[in-house]
């Protein structure tokens, strides 16, 4: 197993409760699967060094029940490490992780290592209802890179919620919501400058709308700093400044808002 998956591993409390797997999984396994391309196999030939199931956590091997209705197929969760090749970049890693969650059948918490970075992606699935042996992706949630080496209050937050100790232990949808919501309080942080897990589907509802704004108004701000680099007029350029200036006194005052 990849150094820094063990650690994080070990942090969240797995490797004091569950044997660790470490099976590798081939990658033809994922080649099969119905909905892949030639450019995904592509992907996942060139970049991925390793793929193994780091653990398996079902009602055998941890106190927590499943969740089956119609809707959702809740009986275990697992834990795969994608380690990945040196020249791989993020676009490769969108790709790497939807391929991955849709090809298994378990919700999957996904550790992607990278150099002495690790990377983690979650996503909750439904049963296709039209092909009940198929899943439907919701939206996927991933951290940024995280160095060992650094430490900051977005990922000291982080780590401390998603340990074991601190997830609902209620059945494996409750289990693994928990640390989907935690994953997607890392991502968000980055637009909104604070980790806070939001666990009222209002109140994400919210947040996802305040989230939009702020992003609309940093596309707006990149596009404007564009522009005044190409301008040569001096007073359209002090123009364009004070719509740089309005435009990020908004988004400081919509994240105090949140």
């Amino acid at each position: 197993m990849n150094i820094e998956a063990k650690k994080l591993y070990k942090r969240m409390g797995l490797e004091s409760r569950l044997t660790p797997l470490n099976k590798k999984l081939d990658k033809k396994m994922f080649y099969d699967f119905a909905d892949i391309k030639q450019k995904e196999k592509n992907v996942i030939s060139k970049f991925v060094e390793r793929l193994e199931l780091s653990y398996l956590l079902t009602p055998s091997t941890i106190n927590i029940q499943p969740m089956i209705n119609e809707e959702y197929h809740y009986e275990g969760v697992m834990f795969v490490t994608a380690s990945l090749k040196e020249e791989t970049l993020d676009k490769h890693v969108n790709v790497l992780e939807e391929v991955i969650h849709g090809a298994l059948p378990h919700p999957v918490v996904i550790t992607f290592t990278w150099q002495d970075q690790i990377l983690i992606s979650t996503c909750i699935k439904r049963l296709n209802k039209v092909n009940r042996a198929a899943v439907v992706l919701e939206t996927i949630h991933r951290t940024n890179w995280i160095d060992d080496q650094i430490t900051d209050s977005v990922k000291t937050a982080f780590l401390q919620s998603f340990q074991l100790v601190n997830l609902n232990f209620a059945n494996f949808y409750e289990f693994y919501k928990d640390m989907d919501l935690t994953v997607e309080a890392f991502e968000n942080a980055k637009t909104v400058g604070d980790f806070t897990i939001v666990k009222s589907d209002e109140e994400r509802e919210q947040q996802l709308l305040l989230i939009q704004h702020i992003q609309e108004k940093e596309l707006a701000i990149s596009r404007l700093i564009a522009a005044i680099k190409k301008e040569t007029q001096f007073n359209k350029k002090v123009e364009m400044n004070i719509k740089v200036q309005q435009l990020t006194m908004d988004i400081e005052q919509l994240k105090n808002n949140f």
